[in-house]
């Protein structure tokens, strides 16, 4: 375990999944369209996360704060643990027979090199605001509906999604705080956020639309049906957060973490990597009674 957090409470966590040799890309059995929505939200992360970095990494130049600079850090170790995990998971996919998860990967390392190349770093911050801010009305999400998205499946990809959302919370104020102290306008945020909501889901849905045609199932007026359903759902929890967060006065710091965050992180300080397999037929307890 080990590890310091800072005064914000982030801690940089160095979590090891391991993951059973017959994983399924369907991990979910219940739900193959939700686990390959997830699947295809991963496939993001490597390269999503890097550019994240670099962005707060170049902006710590122009930081003047101690504690906001300390939390910059915390935040850039939390990230890059993030990546590689879920880079250890991709894997697995590919291994699985999804090859074309290559060509897909190589089209988001050449958006983010575009973006680096063609934008200056005050669009980089204010997209790296705008997908914290998703990533904080996601982690609320999946942690209130947790047992519509994770019962009685696999216990490793479960845990995986949930801590990185639960550090998510954690870290949710950091990318905000740097492009207020950095940049600080409120326009140029909003178009963050748009831009960040823009990129990142319509690329998600091309990943989730070729794993579902890998699969078959895309042909399917069901797995379409299932699919539509689905967003729905997510981005009927999701609007009234994005709408809040386009108000000039947004504070993501005022939002409190869900009880259920709380005690993972306050069990982390005790069971450490039990954490890495929560058990999913019970997982509308807390992570401290699942491990009971």
């Amino acid at each position: 375990m080990g590890g310091t957090k800072t005064p914000g409470g982030i801690l940089v966590r160095r979590v090891q999944f391991a993951y059973p040799d017959d994983l399924a890309a369907h991990w979910n059995p219940a739900r193959p369209e939700w686990s390959q929505v997830v699947n295809a939200g991963s496939l993001l992360m490597p390269y999503l996360e890097p550019y994240l970095i670099d962005a707060i990494r170049a902006a710590t130049k122009r930081i003047d704060d101690p504690a906001l600079l300390e939390e910059a850090k915390a935040y850039m170790g939390q990230e890059a643990h993030h990546w590689k995990q879920h880079r250890r998971f991709n894997d697995l996919l590919v291994a699985r027979g999804y090859t074309a998860i290559r060509d897909y990967e190589q089209l988001l390392a050449d958006d983010y090199a575009r973006f680096q190349r063609e934008r200056p770093l005050e669009f980089h911050l204010a997209y790296a605001a705008g997908f914290e801010t998703m990533a904080l009305a996601m982690g609320h999400m999946l942690i209130r509906m947790r047992g519509f998205f994770f019962r009685d499946a696999d216990p490793s990809v479960s845990s995986l999604v949930l801590w990185h959302f639960v550090e998510e919370l954690e870290h949710k104020h950091a990318a905000f705080d740097v492009y207020q102290h950095v940049v600080g306008r409120w326009g140029l945020r909003v178009r963050g956020l748009l831009f960040a909501m823009w990129h990142t889901l319509s690329r998600s849905r091309r990943a989730y639309v070729m794993l579902l045609r890998h699969d078959g199932l895309w042909r399917t007026w069901r797995t379409r049906l299932r699919v539509k359903l689905l967003v729905l759902r997510i981005f009927g929890y999701v609007t009234p957060w994005i709408l809040e967060a386009m108000l000039p006065w947004h504070q993501p710091r005022r939002f409190r973490d869900p009880a259920w965050a709380r005690d993972w992180i306050r069990t982390y300080d005790t069971a450490g990597d039990a954490l890495v397999r929560l058990d999913t037929h019970r997982i509308d307890r807390t992570p401290s009674e699942m491990l009971a």
